[in-house]
């Protein structure tokens, strides 16, 4: 999901009901925040004094920041806050958010982006390579890597000893 290419059709519930179904799709990466998203729907009604508007059809946003009647005044600030999280990551994240019960409508966005990045860091400094075995002692690990001594455990069960 691409947040900086969301889009939205807008409408107003008066259109609506005079089946005019007037609207468009308003690119949300024009405007820097909510105020301004709605200044230019007001404009873009210049009719109505005081406009429902109503949401019909979205791309490129989480269903939790917007429905038909409702567009979150989260939003833009999400939007903002997910600039610091990897674009292959925004699907991971917000699955993270939803699992863990967070609410990207109403929570702090920059706080979730903080907390998300603490718990998911990676550390480049600690390596994944295989330590050094010598050869005598690789005949003794299994598939997986795990060490199996079996020379202590023979001698345990076939003692000379069986009285």
């Amino acid at each position: 999901m691409k947040l900086s290419e969301a889009e939205v059709v807008v409408t107003t519930q008066h259109q609506i009901e005079k089946k005019a179904h007037e609207g468009d799709w308003f690119q949300l990466s024009d405007y820097g925040d909510t105020g301004e998203f709605y200044t230019a729907c007001r404009a873009y009604f210049p009719d109505e004094t005081n406009p429902a508007f109503r949401y019909p059809a979205w791309e490129n946003i989480p269903d939790q920041l917007i429905n038909k009647e409702w567009f979150s005044p989260n939003f833009f600030e999400f939007r903002d806050a997910l600039e610091r999280i990897d674009e292959a990551e925004t699907d991971h994240f917000l699955s993270w958010c939803e699992y863990h019960g967070h609410n990207i409508a109403e929570d702090d966005p920059h706080q979730l982006v903080a907390h998300y990045q603490e718990i998911h860091t990676t550390y480049p400094e600690f390596s994944c390579e295989e330590p050094d075995i010598p050869e005598d002692i690789q005949l003794y690990q299994n598939n997986y890597g795990v060490f199996h001594n079996t020379e202590r455990y023979s001698l345990e069960v076939f003692e000379d000893n069986y009285d």
